[in-house]
């Protein structure tokens, strides 16, 4: 019994490559195979190798769309389960060629029809003849053959018998091995109930793919439509071959894989018992540099934006052969997109940029049977990614994920990866299987760092609603320690934004990404040079030209803490250029309010003014840098910034609330360590993006109306105002932000140890606020490596964890005693004396 439930077994690998994945399973199978055989903890060599050979012969399953990649993993398999004196194994039933993710997945479309959406036209299609089909396959799915669905019967436990009986028949000699051979052909011959099936299937599929156009007709005559489907069922002894053999050339070129047909006696039993593998990590969409790169084509490669866009369409008058290839190479794209997308197949991921690896990810778990597990190597996208959101958030809800172990790639497990990316071990289980935790370890470098038990975290879906209660995505935790802070400051504290319904947003407050897209609004940008040519001039950082008025366009890189003066074009090398840097303004710079940063580009005001009108009226704006991770400096970088045009890697944030002084509250908040803190627990990419923002805990508006717990005798919004107001206020072109804070005077001297202690008592007062003990306070600052090394090179010590503490301590006394707290500074936050002193009545 034993042995025969493990030879019972079906593992498979649908992105198999050469094999690799399998080879290993079969070895771990044969192992206990040749001890529960022999009663032996250690087998002969020999003995174990025939366990190899009929574990191979029984279990193993492998799927790849590459042909010398199967043709190598049937060789490998083959090495591996030779046995003296026996044949190499009939494989071809068990190791197939065929792209995994285009094809049937389930035979109940053959009568449902084919989607509408499949005749959705893509580059190289007519839209009047996209138009025409699918408003005659609409009317075939509810016509006379919709009324009378053919009846398919149960077609894997049809088919299954038949298939079943390959694996019962011996391979002991090379009679045995071409017999099944021929047993293997005559189930798949033409006219067979395999063969009928699988022509169905291949019109099905093939709707998504057939060009739509008007050239002389014919090419439109052969778009199989939801009728041609049916009617083939119906009468496949009729005549149809013309179609019969577009679906086989389509599918020959697309290379259609449909499950149920392929392996029917595993789908008749409900599925794979093991899925495993590491997919392909691709994007689904044209790369422009990748492509003419690939073809030769440099000069367009190198070309940036929209002027590469331009050198594209040119082609198709300059160098028609190139043109047609990269129409041929879109359409493909495009085509497999529409499918993917259309084909209900991958209902939920499917979403935004298609990625081969979150498509897998879908496809292991429906191979699965209910008691199944599957396992993949996948980008930590799939915990974290917005695009797999809803895939993730559903195996939180059903119980389904078992375990993710991530694994940042500085070892070069990978070597042909960069040492900064970070891959998953993620282990599903079936239908049936619901876990109460998910077992998780984040940033290991090695499987020894997943082994260690201080690393290991377990989260209920109850801890994923909490942390994440939009998305459920995976929180990022390094340690159990900080998987305990996390969940005790979400239970204090809201998060910023939780969608509904009902949505609860106390601060009203909504977001854009930037005001122009780098990309497809560069038709609108100007540069300097060729403006100053044309009698522009610059006043401040503003171009002029009699009354009208080009507004800089700031970019990310521009903008830092409380600095909407951090970075200038103004002196950029080639070599900063390249390494994607501007040069910094010095603190001599800072200090004086007239000097502003120079942009790449600028943009027309009434441009600027139009993409605000209705979100935003005042004459500022407040942002966040999306570009980050967490292992630089700082994690969320937010500030202030003139009304001015941006760019799209800076997004905007409009809160709806009138009180100015509570949203200085809500940017100080930004700012503070504890809440990049909890930021590192959450971004596994690059990119800051609204839907970790919205999940991040920050303090409400009406925190900021209460008295101060360490000065009652002032509100929060009080004590806060002032420190965020002189660490932001230091030019003049950030006037109106001042005066919606009721200041009139000049800006605040730039003074770097003022700026420090300022900063230091914002980030001790928001531990408090978050209800952070002294603790973890020290814990948390030591999470922060960069700022440490700095400070010690510095100043021999970690000097801000250090003030941070004291001013903690001072705080606390003043909370414990009700004697208020005395501010460090003197003079005082805000305080006049430390403004500029040539105060102007207004700058326009």
């Amino acid at each position: 019994e034993k042995e025969q439930a493990l030879l019972s077994m079906k593992v498979c690998d649908p992105a198999a490559g050469s094999g690799h994945f399998l080879l290993a399973a079969a070895r771990r199978i044969a192992r206990d195979l040749a001890k529960v055989r022999l009663g032996e903890d250690e087998p002969a060599p020999s003995q174990y190798r025939e366990a190899v050979r009929d574990v191979i012969r029984n279990c193993i399953y492998a799927v790849d769309k590459n042909p010398l990649a199967v043709d190598l993993c049937k060789v490998a398999l083959w090495m591996e389960g030779h046995s003296a004196g026996l044949p190499l194994s009939f494989l071809d039933h068990h190791v197939k060629c065929g792209d995994s993710l285009v094809g049937v997945f389930d035979l109940d479309v053959l009568t449902e029809g084919i989607p509408d959406n499949a005749y959705k036209p893509v580059t190289g299609d007519d839209k009047q003849v996209a138009s025409a089909v699918r408003k005659r396959n609409k009317a075939e799915r509810s016509g006379q053959l919709g009324l009378q669905p053919v009846d398919r019967k149960t077609a894997p436990e049809e088919l299954a018998p038949g298939f079943a009986e390959l694996a019962k028949q011996e391979e002991r000699t090379p009679d045995d091995v071409h017999a099944k051979e021929q047993l293997y052909e005559r189930l798949r011959a033409q006219g067979s109930e395999w063969w009928k099936y699988k022509v169905a299937c291949d019109l099905w599929s093939a709707a998504f793919f057939t060009p739509l156009r008007s050239t002389d007709g014919s090419e439109s005559e052969l778009v199989p439509t939801t009728d041609t489907v049916r009617r083939f069922l119906a009468q496949p002894d009729a005549a149809h071959g013309q179609l019969v053999g577009y679906a086989a050339g389509m599918a020959g070129e697309q290379r259609f894989f449909h499950w149920p047909l392929e392996f029917p006696e595993v789908f008749a039993g409900g599925g794979f018992d093991v899925v495993l593998g590491n997919p392909p990590w691709e994007e689904l969409q044209p790369e422009e540099i990748k492509f003419f790169l690939a073809i030769g084509a440099k000069e367009i490669a190198e070309i940036s934006g929209a002027r590469r866009k331009a050198a594209i369409e040119r082609l198709s008058k300059t160098r028609p052969g190139r043109a047609n290839k990269w129409e041929l190479h879109k359409r493909g794209i495009e085509a497999l997109g529409k499918f993917v997308r259309e084909s209900s197949r991958f209902s939920m991921t499917a979403v935004g940029k298609l990625n081969m690896y979150a498509l897998f990810a879908e496809q292991f778990r429906r191979l699965l049977n209910g008691g199944g597990r599957a396992g993949g190597i996948v980008p930590d996208g799939i915990a974290n990614s917005a695009t797999t959101a809803r895939f993730f958030n559903d195996l939180i809800k059903r119980g389904a994920l078992r375990s993710l172990f991530a694994l940042r790639n500085e070892r070069f497990l990978f070597p042909g990866i960069d040492h900064r990316v970070t891959f998953c071990l993620i282990t599903l289980g079936g239908s049936d299987m619901a876990f109460a935790n998910t077992e998780m370890c984040w940033e290991a470098w090695t499987v020894e760092d997943i082994k260690n038990p201080h690393r290991r975290i377990k989260l209920s879906s109850e801890d994923f609603s909490l942390l994440n209660p939009n998305t459920h995505t995976c929180p990022i935790f390094r340690s159990r320690r900080d998987a305990e802070i996390a969940k005790a400051i979400y239970r204090r504290v809201p998060v910023l934004v939780k969608d509904g319904p009902p949505e609860e947003n106390p601060w009203g407050v909504r977001f854009r990404q930037g005001l122009f897209n780098m990309t497809s609004d560069s038709h609108l940008f100007r540069n300097r040079a060729e403006l100053e040519s044309q009698d522009w001039h610059l006043e401040g950082n503003i171009l002029r030209h009699g009354s009208e008025r080009l507004l800089p366009l700031y970019e990310a890189k521009m903008l830092h803490h409380f600095d909407h003066r951090f970075g200038t074009y103004e002196g950029q090398t080639d070599a900063q250029s390249n390494q994607g840097k501007l040069p910094e303004l010095s603190e001599e710079e800072h200090s004086d309010p007239e000097m502003y940063p120079l942009a790449r580009y600028w943009v027309p005001q009434a441009e600027v003014e139009n993409r605000l009108a209705g979100r935003w009226e005042r004459g500022w704006l407040l942002g966040w840098r999306d570009i980050t991770n967490v292992v630089v400096f700082r994690t969320v970088i937010a500030t202030v910034l003139p009304r001015v045009g941006v760019g799209h890697k800076f997004p905007l944030m409009f809160p709806e609330i009138e009180d100015n002084r509570a949203i200085l509250g809500l940017f100080g908040n930004l700012n503070s360590f504890v809440l990049d803190y909890v930021s590192r627990q959450k971004i596994g990419g690059t990119s800051l993006s609204y839907f970790y923002m919205k999940q991040f805990p920050v303090l409400p508006p009406d925190t900021h109306d209460k008295p101060c717990p360490w000065s009652s005798r002032e509100s929060l919004a009080d004590w806060i105002a002032p420190r965020v107001l002189e660490l932001s206020y230091t030019a003049w072109d950030l006037q109106p932000f001042a005066q919606d804070l009721g200041y009139d005077g000049a800006p605040f001297c730039w003074d770097q140890e003022r700026r420090f202690l300022l900063r230091c008592e914002l980030d001790a007062a928001y531990f408090h606020l978050y209800g952070i003990e002294r603790d973890d306070v020290d814990y948390i600052m030591e999470t922060f490596p960069i700022v440490k090394r700095r400070d010690e090179q510095a100043h021999g010590e970690y000097r801000t964890k250090r003030v941070i503490l004291e001013v903690y301590d001072t705080m606390a006394d003043a909370i414990r005693t009700g004697k208020p707290y005395e501010t460090l500074l003197d003079p005082p936050p805000a305080d006049p004396r430390v403004a500029h002193k040539d105060v102007r009545e207004a700058v326009k």
